[in-house]
């Protein structure tokens, strides 16, 4: 929690039961729009990782966002790649910028230029909150 507020000094962070909560704004690039984003971790699990606010649009040649979990969770990393010794203020906040900076360029270009893989397309769009 400290570390993500020493990265991002405006986050909103708690914790509590063992679940840490942390919301802030990111903007990939000055030109970028800010993203609200809230990070669900629990100790021991992978972090839960999705944008409130603005909500999620769609390039207009697209039935679905791309790396993006059926539940509305950004897919950040391969399964695998994150491990709970891992800071969230060194991975997921810059993998979660950089998500964002791939989504702006898939929004205009309809090519998504991150790395990863496809997975399971979301059965409607957008995702029921969680």
């Amino acid at each position: 929690m400290a570390a993500v507020q020493a990265a991002i000094p405006t986050a909103e962070a708690t914790l509590r039961g063992g679940e840490l909560v942390c919301i802030f704004v990111l903007q990939p690039t000055p030109v970028s729009r800010r993203y609200t984003v809230k990070i669900t971790y629990r100790h021991r699990s992978n972090p839960r990782v999705r944008v409130t606010d603005p909500p999620l649009a769609l390039h207009p040649d697209a039935t679905h966002l791309p790396h993006v979990y059926a539940n509305g969770d950004l897919c950040l990393y391969l399964p695998r790649e994150w491990n709970d010794h891992m800071f969230l203020s060194q991975t997921i906040l810059p993998w979660t910028s950089a998500w964002l900076l791939h989504y702006e360029l898939w929004l205009i270009t309809g090519r998504w230029t991150g790395s990863g893989e496809e997975h399971a397309l979301p059965t409607a769009w957008p995702p029921t909150p969680g």
